[in-house]
């Protein structure tokens, strides 16, 4: 940074003499900082992004269902393309919605998956692996999810346990697949049913407290 003596001020850059008087300028300690202010890069909000993501899923699936009426569903693929964006643009507006609550979000990843299998296997001839394999393995995986999240994030059990029992009240609706014949090889969903059941047991003798402490929280009794 340079200095005039004359007229007492500082000079940012460059300069062969003093733009005020045409003095000498002499060399002087400090910083020198920019002749005009850094303008910091203006982040994208969370609405912003949304707004984004909405505006090109409909656009998406307009150009989509476009092509589908024009080719009059020769294209096989383009229904569940279009069920994919939904499910993506759902998924993006929850994520965002419940960023807070990662159990919450893991839990409703998977049952938006389980309802979204469960429609393709029904559109492509239903061959029946999402009720015998796909749905009764998901909810197995979502339980040790569920426990290894709340552990690593240190939660207390108050604050996830009706999460389990959601999920196995989700894991009971199986035998209405097993009950229609649907599911034909039912003991991936008996042994899902069976698990649930032994650790709901587990909870309501050993931590019952812990149940009753998040449904008075949760039902403001």
């Amino acid at each position: 940074m340079q200095y005039c003596k004359k007229c007492n001020v500082k000079i940012r850059g460059r300069k062969e003499c003093c733009p005020l008087c045409q003095g000498l300028l002499y060399e002087t300690e400090g910083e020198e900082n920019s002749a005009f202010p850094v303008l910091k890069t203006r982040k994208i909000s969370s609405f912003t992004f949304l707004k984004v993501c909405t505006f090109l899923f409909i656009a998406s699936e307009i150009i989509f269902g476009t092509i589908n009426i024009m080719t009059k569903g020769e294209f096989s693929f383009i229904g569940p393309v279009i069920l994919g964006l939904l499910v993506v643009w759902v998924d993006i507006l929850a994520t965002m919605y419940l960023r807070n609550n990662l159990i919450k979000v893991i839990t409703f990843e998977v049952m938006v998956a389980i309802v979204v299998d469960y429609y393709i296997d029904k559109k492509t001839s239903f061959h029946g692996w999402s009720v015998n394999w796909m749905i009764p393995m998901t909810l197995i995986g979502l339980a040790i999810v569920t426990i290894i999240t709340a552990l690593i994030l240190k939660l207390r059990l108050d604050e996830y346990i009706l999460y389990i029992v959601f999920d196995f009240v989700v894991a009971l609706l199986q035998i209405i697949f097993i009950k229609n014949g649907q599911n034909t090889f039912p003991w991936p969903a008996v042994i899902s049913i069976m698990g649930y059941m032994i650790l709901i047991a587990a909870l309501v003798i050993f931590r019952f407290r812990d149940l009753k402490n998040a449904s008075e929280k949760m039902f403001n009794l």
